[in-house]
């Protein structure tokens, strides 16, 4: 890294534009950093991101497709578990990432003055190139069954900009709590492996009872998963806009309750950490 920004630490002062926008060459050199990390000294190096959802679908297609009693859609269950499984993997290392940035990066934190809301924003954006991957496996998936392409896929982007700031509102949530109190690192993994059932990954929210449909939607993962498989699948996947807006709302009070609090307490971690 050849240069840092420094600024006088006056709290909110992150949230700032033009601070984050002459800062943007540390995200990018932390991002560079984390994939060269995760790719580095492996035999098989970016073919890891396709094999794990892969591995996983097959799992879920024969526990899920052949075992259990979902509904039939009229294709292949593994066209619906990929797009789902695509998204978990970007929460899940998000989420992974997260809570521990700014555990991981104290030397950032107690040596040099920058934002440090920048840490829990690269962790968020994690596994963006593992999604791509995925996601370009699942096109070819479609193209293997002669499934139809559709103008749907252009909605992908949205659907990646929301679950970005679904990552961005929980790391901001887990990474300050974390500094404070280090049992977070210890719950999350268990967390993230309860929330690969308790979210629609392996089956669609039509199999969930219709009078819990809208309590299950406060999960803000319901909505992005449904409308990701819409982007794929079509209408028979096309997501209850009731359950958009509950599921909206919850990200919402996530991000925002996220910035307040670790605005608060930005100044207090290099203290404590």
């Amino acid at each position: 890294m050849e240069k840092w920004i420094n600024h006088t630490d006056t709290g909110f002062r992150f949230m700032k534009p033009p601070v984050l926008w002459k800062s943007r060459g540390i995200l990018l050199h932390l991002i560079r950093r984390d994939v060269l990390v995760t790719y580095k000294q492996t035999i098989l190096g970016v073919f890891w991101t396709v094999l794990k959802p892969l591995a996983m679908a097959m799992v879920i297609v024969f526990v899920f497709g052949r075992l259990g009693q979902f509904p039939n859609y009229g294709l292949p269950y593994i066209l619906i578990a990929l797009p789902a499984l695509s998204f978990w993997e970007f929460f899940s290392n998000s989420i992974n990432r997260g809570s521990i940035c700014l555990i991981d990066d104290r030397g950032l934190i107690t040596r040099i003055s920058f934002p440090r809301v920048i840490l829990p924003l690269n962790a968020s954006l994690r596994n963006t190139l593992g999604l791509i991957i995925n996601l370009a496996v699942t096109v070819g998936f479609m193209l293997y069954y002669e499934v139809p392409l559709t103008l749907n896929l252009l909605l992908l982007p949205v659907v990646y900009i929301f679950t970005f700031l679904l990552n961005f509102g929980i790391n901001l949530w887990l990474s300050t709590v974390n500094v404070f109190y280090r049992d977070v690192m210890t719950l999350v993994p268990f967390i993230l492996r309860a929330g690969l059932f308790i979210s629609p990954v392996a089956f669609t929210l039509q199999s969930v009872p219709p009078n819990l449909q809208k309590l299950y939607c406060l999960n803000p993962l319901v909505g992005l998963i449904e409308s990701a498989r819409f982007c794929f699948l079509g209408r028979e996947f096309l997501p209850d806009f009731q359950c958009l807006l509950v599921s909206g709302t919850s990200l919402l009070a996530l991000l925002l309750s996220g910035l307040y609090l670790f605005g608060k307490c930005e100044r207090k971690f290099a203290d404590v950490i």
